[in-house]
């Protein structure tokens, strides 16, 4: 190829990728604009956010509270503060920022990955166009920041692979340190954005450590940088919770309920034994939210969070097989081609099926490929099993797959047509 079409074809991938994040950015302004007044926030971040502006901190009701994240409401302060009643507006312009840099992460992940601009660009249209992630865009919640902070993970954490006769070099180690320290800074911040991405965290850690480096030690060391990193981000909320509610809680207080909504008689009753892609509603969910409130009412948070935990294991424990059956059911559900037939219309979930399927596909045979066996793809395919098992136990839906966006696009954008190569078992420097 002559330089002048090589640069001719650079500069319509410039121009497309500028394109793309413009599109994305606007995309979710317009979905949250189109809600002015009417946004839903069933979470209560703008309430968290008015409590924090108007210095009463990170309250509820008057009383200190980790039931939810910190990280989220806290990037909303600004924007209640300044706008007040039309704080809808600056929720709309900061999931439009969000949502561009989500991309424009992704896609610089995908070149530091060696992709070429089109499989880039590829990665960079799956993040920017996902259904899931422009549905979570409406509404003020979480997604949308563990979504940005996941993909600058990732992008700090790519490298293509060195030469494999390539001896590592101290600049080369150094680099590599670095960016794991800054990989966990962004885990640390997904991480008190949405509690479950502690997984990928985990499974991040274990892949660098696995297969970061020819040298067991430095992937051993950039392993557990990993984890510092984000231990030290996330150790100030948990020493302002051991402060104000009597314990160190790292993530929420809001674990426990999840695993019972999930975990409990009433949900094995009423949806094991019922069509499949069943949702739980009616007068079993209903009798369980009056149990729970009423044995819960006047105990603190800790306590309660505690006490949901435990009462889910001992149903897990007395009913192993429903357990399993239920694990297999929140499996399908998490990785379903289209959203529940009982609460999306058919149209939408054609249109989301269709979207999804020959992406789903790309990713197996992205997962396929002996190059997932060495970093950085290891740590994007750990990511993606890390959640997944979180999900097999904690309520789920397709949403809370959003997070893993950025790396189901990097993988599915960088597979292999044709036979699938030899393992090859390099380890990066």
């Amino acid at each position: 190829m002559s330089q002048a079409a090589s640069g001719s074809g650079d500069r319509f991938a410039r121009w497309t990728l500028v394109a793309i994040l413009l599109a994305a950015g606007l995309l979710r302004f317009g979905l949250v604009a189109s809600r002015v007044g009417a946004v839903e926030d069933p979470d209560n971040y703008l309430t968290l956010a008015r409590s924090m502006a108007g210095g009463e901190g990170f309250v509820w009701k008057g009383r200190p509270t980790a039931y939810r994240p910190p990280l989220y409401p806290l990037t909303l302060v600004p924007i209640v503060a300044m706008l007040g009643p039309r704080a809808d507006w600056g929720v709309a312009v900061w999931h439009g920022v969000l949502g561009s840099l989500a991309v424009g992460a992704t896609t610089w992940a995908a070149r530091r990955w060696g992709l070429g601009p089109r499989r880039a660009l590829v990665a960079a249209v799956i993040v920017a166009f996902d259904p899931v992630l422009l549905a979570e865009s409406r509404g003020v919640m979480t997604e949308n920041l563990a979504v940005a902070m996941i993909a600058c993970a990732l992008a700090a954490l790519a490298r293509p692979a060195p030469p494999p006769t390539g001896d590592p070099s101290a600049n080369a180690s150094e680099l590599l340190a670095r960016n794991a320290l800054w990989a966990g800074v962004c885990f640390g911040l997904a991480s008190l954005s949405r509690p479950s991405m502690l997984a990928c965290l985990v499974m991040a850690a274990l892949a660098e450590t696995a297969y970061g480096s020819r040298s067991a030690r430095v992937g051993l060391r950039n392993g557990a940088l990993l984890v510092v990193a984000a231990v030290v981000v996330m150790s100030p909320w948990a020493a302002r919770n051991a402060w104000a509610l009597g314990g160190p809680v790292w993530t929420t207080t809001h674990g426990g309920y999840t695993l019972a909504l999930a975990n409990n008689d009433a949900y094995y009753d009423d949806v094991l034994n019922r069509p499949e892609g069943a949702v739980w509603t009616g007068p079993g969910q209903f009798a369980w939210f009056d149990r729970v409130n009423c044995e819960l009412a006047g105990v603190d948070e800790i306590e309660a969070d505690r006490r949901l935990r435990n009462e889910a294991l001992r149903t897990m424990e007395k009913r192993p097989r429903d357990a399993v059956r239920a694990a297999v059911a929140r499996l399908s559900r998490f990785w379903s081609l289209a959203p529940d037939a009982a609460v999306y219309a058919r149209s939408v979930r054609v249109v989301v099926a269709v979207w999804t399927t020959p992406i789903w596909l790309a990713l197996v045979l992205g997962l396929l490929d002996s190059r997932t066996r060495q970093a950085p793809r290891a740590v994007a395919a750990g990511m993606i099993v890390g959640l997944t098992i979180v999900h097999m136990f904690y309520w789920t839906d397709v949403r809370m797959r959003a997070p893993i966006v950025p790396a189901i696009a990097l993988l599915a954008a960088s597979a292999r047509r044709g036979h699938m190569h030899r393992a090859q078992w390099v380890r990066t420097s």
